[in-house]
């Protein structure tokens, strides 16, 4: 025997030791930092995050909030925007102020119904959130459009006859040049 590989005559006679009392289980692995300092800080923007944002990081639960105008990037008409980092059991609500507070210039730049329709293309969830939430960051609801006084009033273009401005078309339905 001079192989030097382990003597299977000695090996076969080693008897396992059974513990009934003990069961191993896995430690648990140390939550990443972003995950900690969300739940310690609620939604803050991406660049608060302590780390990089890796796979592990979505698969506990970490998701951004942010508009975009189009297809690709998240440049807006009011700028750059700031993405919220956030976790799935963060309450909405609180994302969405987060959001609205850190991009200022997007409230200023957009009317507030084409801030709901924005943010409603994330989900019906969050535009139903954002017909709540954007009435403390608008003063009113401008459904006639921007700078249009009570009384202004436009000519119409078939007869001549002054109509309240946004009156133009239930007027053509009646005008008798038309």
């Amino acid at each position: 025997m001079g192989g030097g590989g382990p003597n299977i005559a000695i090996l076969s006679k080693i008897t396992p030791i059974k513990y009934d009392e003990f069961t191993a289980t896995a430690m648990p692995l140390e939550q990443p930092r972003n995950i900690t300092h969300l739940q310690e800080h609620g939604p803050v923007p991406d660049d608060e995050l302590p780390t990089e944002v890796t796979p592990l990081h979505r698969e506990a639960g970490l998701r951004f909030f942010a508009v975009r105008r189009g297809r690709g990037g998240v440049t807006s008409i009011g700028g750059e925007v700031t993405r919220i980092a956030y976790l799935e059991d963060h309450d909405r609500e609180d994302v969405l102020r987060t959001f609205l507070d850190e991009n200022p210039s997007l409230v200023e730049a957009k009317q507030r119904r084409a801030m709901t329709q924005t943010i409603g293309q994330q989900g019906r969830s969050w535009s139903k959130l954002a017909s709540e939430v954007l009435g403390d960051y608008y003063d009113s609801v401008e459904s006639r459009g921007p700078n249009w006084e009570e009384e202004e009033t436009q000519e119409c273009p078939l007869c001549g006859e002054e109509v309240n401005r946004g009156g133009l078309p239930a007027h053509l339905v009646e005008c008798p040049e038309a």
